[in-house]
């Protein structure tokens, strides 16, 4: 049996049929119609996987009559299609949001508030949704049927309602989360990353948390900013919302000191870019006894710190020049808002210069180039639509430079040549700070450069997960909009963690969607075909997914033992 799909050449629609191919009296090949199943793209409007759906299910029947060659097969086809592929992928999170106490975090709040509707269930819904299926809260309320999970009763509005109670519990959940990862995993956080990043709104509404800002994605709606902190191995720590007015540099601090006091870290190394390079924060970490690596801004900076880095004495060159670096000793005053020095901090400043990296930035400066270029002919046509990246190389002028006459116009602009001719100076270029004077110049950079997992971190919240755009209204509900991101991040990296960092969360969210069963009549469940990755975890946590059919109750053991899995 398969399905057969007809275009209607009236509406070019098409009428989805079941057929069967059978032999006439005279042996010839014949197909006859057993279903009329009716218009694919109606069908599709209350399930848009109902074409798999239906083909997974001819094969089912095809099967079925043929191991039943022998007897009739009785078919009740009013009752075909009342099922849909169910996802079952989510069960290797679900191992990870149980283990480390997610679960029974939920069950004990659920005792202290009034509620009549399982918060546990609808943030299992939320998160396993955005790993999954990332889409609206509307969107996920309605497909929560597609997944082998059985939730309890709950509808739409207690979803929304539901963000407010997640809004609420955001610190002790993951401060929840963090004790059961360093239980269950052995969190390392001697070595920590910092950064912030902000997501824009579909709104251009600006209350709350929305706000403008410089958005990182040159968004023109309001932005909200986030700073996340994650351990060594990758795996998130804790974070914070900020109204998107809120400048980088003030975010740090008060999140750090919430995880000194409650986390229990011990000493720790902080990892972080430049926008976090302030003395107030410096300081901070220093007179905690802890270890900064932060990179420093070379230019816009002035030429003191420039000429340092150009000064191509004591570089140390390796064999093929294409690597050098110099490590300069250094104290650094840090000053109050009315410029007094309240601290005096011992640092290192390791400036380097890679030839790769010269080449990279060298190749992105080819536009910029070529708009440079433009504007130098007619600086008049500089405005803020179009100077991103190349106004810092005009100075607004008020006379004529070739008469000296004063110009009443309203924009006039000199090309900064000597500014652009010691950016060109810098490609390539990098200077870090760290007060930790025992680190070797490659220790530094070594380290430097794993910030780059909390870069990522961030292109899979914004991507893999969809995150933003942001579409709630509330303060509470985009708060807890963000938990639920956050977890499903926490969960995709433990799982990449359990599964040696083999592959990336794109190809575990592609792999946890391909493990789906199609529930027939008589509880007998049809599996898809599984992705490779798939099959790997279920051997490792020795379950068995590799079966073409089940039935139920031996498919809810398999499930019951995973769960169970340490």
């Amino acid at each position: 049996m398969f399905i057969k799909k007809v275009k209607i050449l009236t509406n070019n629609t098409h009428s989805l049929y079941l057929v069967e191919s059978y032999r006439d009296h005279n042996g010839k090949p014949k197909h006859r119609t057993i279903k009329n199943y009716g218009i694919l793209e109606e069908l599709e409007k209350a399930n848009k996987n109902i074409l798999s759906n239906l083909k997974e299910e001819a094969k089912f029947l095809t099967k079925e009559k043929e191991n039943n060659s022998n007897q009739e097969l009785l078919i009740d086809f009013t009752k075909l299609q009342s099922k849909s592929l169910l996802n079952y992928g989510y069960v290797f999170l679900e191992r990870i949001y149980n283990k480390i106490g997610i679960s029974s975090f939920m069950k004990k709040y659920q005792e202290s508030v009034k509620c009549q509707y399982n918060l546990d269930d609808i943030l299992k819904l939320l998160v396993f949704s955005r790993c999954l299926n990332p889409a609206s809260k509307k969107k996920t309320y309605e497909n929560k049927g597609n997944y082998f999970l059985e939730f309890s009763d709950f509808k739409l509005e207690d979803v929304y309602k539901s963000l407010d109670y997640l809004a609420t519990i955001k610190d002790d959940l993951t401060y929840a989360m963090h004790k059961g990862i360093s239980k269950e995993y052995g969190r390392d956080c001697t070595l920590v990353f910092y950064d912030v990043t902000n997501y824009y709104f579909e709104s251009e509404e600006l209350v709350g948390l929305r706000q403008k800002g410089v958005s990182k994605e040159n968004k023109k709606t309001g932005i909200i900013q986030m700073g996340l902190f994650i351990d060594r191995n990758g795996i998130p720590i804790t974070y914070e919302l900020f109204p998107g007015c809120t400048n980088d540099l003030s975010t740090m601090k008060p999140i750090l000191e919430t995880i000194k006091k409650h986390y229990n870290l011990g000493k720790i190394t902080i990892v972080a870019d430049k926008g976090n390079n302030s003395g107030k924060n410096l300081d901070y970490i220093d007179k905690n006894n802890d270890k900064y690596i932060i990179s420093q801004k070379i230019r816009m900076r002035g030429n003191k710190l420039s000429n340092i880095v150009l000064d191509q004495e004591d570089y140390i060159i390796n064999s093929n020049g294409t690597f050098k670096y110099k490590t300069i000793k250094r104290e650094r005053d840090i000053k109050n808002e009315k410029g007094k020095v309240i601290s005096t901090i011992t640092e290192h400043l390791l400036c380097f210069w890679s030839l790769k990296d010269e080449r990279y930035q060298q190749g992105k400066r080819g536009l910029l180039d070529e708009k440079i270029g433009k504007f130098i002919n007619e600086p008049s046509l500089l405005n803020a639509s179009n100077s991103f990246g190349v106004k810092k190389y005009f100075k607004k002028t008020t006379y004529d430079k070739a008469t000296g006459e004063i110009i009443k116009t309203k924009n006039n602009y000199e090309f900064d040549e000597e500014k652009y001719k010691r950016d060109i100076a810098l490609d390539g270029y990098y200077a870090i700070v760290t007060n930790n004077l025992d680190l070797t110049p490659f220790d530094i950079i070594d380290k430097y450069r794993q910030l780059s997992v909390i870069e990522d971190s961030f292109r899979v919240t914004k991507t893999d997960l969809e995150g933003r755009p942001v579409y709630l209204w509330t303060d509470e509900h985009i708060k807890g909009h963000f938990l639920t991101c956050f977890i499903a991040l926490t969960l995709y990296r433990l799982l990449q963690l359990e599964t040696g960092n083999k592959y990336s969360v794109n190809k575990l969210k592609e792999a946890l969607n391909s493990a789906m069963a199609l529930e027939m009549s008589n509880g007998i469940l049809h599996m898809n075909k599984l992705n490779h990755e798939v099959v790997e975890m279920a051997k490792k946590y020795n379950v068995d997914f590799s079966k073409e059919f089940y039935k139920l109750e031996i498919f809810k053991k398999q499930f019951t033992t995973l769960l169970q899995k340490k």
